[in-house]
């Protein structure tokens, strides 16, 4: 910086800039929070009504992501395991 003067207002600057961003990750973290937890406690009262029955492949993360798994695969067990074992 060529004088203190502009020194002090660049630091304000990325102060400012730096709060910004926390408030608008933490209003996107709990948006992000929020959601996720409405969407599961949507499920958890419609499988407490009987509405939603997960069978097989269809379950609560399927509905969730709103798309089918790759058949053949089973999640999470790594790879070369089947739904047989």
């Amino acid at each position: 910086m060529t004088t203190e003067a502009a020194k002090e207002i660049a630091e304000k600057i990325v102060s400012h800039f730096q709060l910004t961003i926390r408030i608008i990750f933490q209003y996107f973290a709990n948006a992000i929070y929020n959601c996720v937890f409405s969407v599961q406690d949507s499920f958890e009262e419609q499988a407490t009504q009987g509405s939603f029955i997960p069978h097989g492949g269809y379950d609560v993360l399927t509905v969730a992501i709103g798309r089918l798994e790759h058949l053949g695969r089973v999640r999470v067990a790594g790879a070369g395991v089947t739904i047989k074992q």
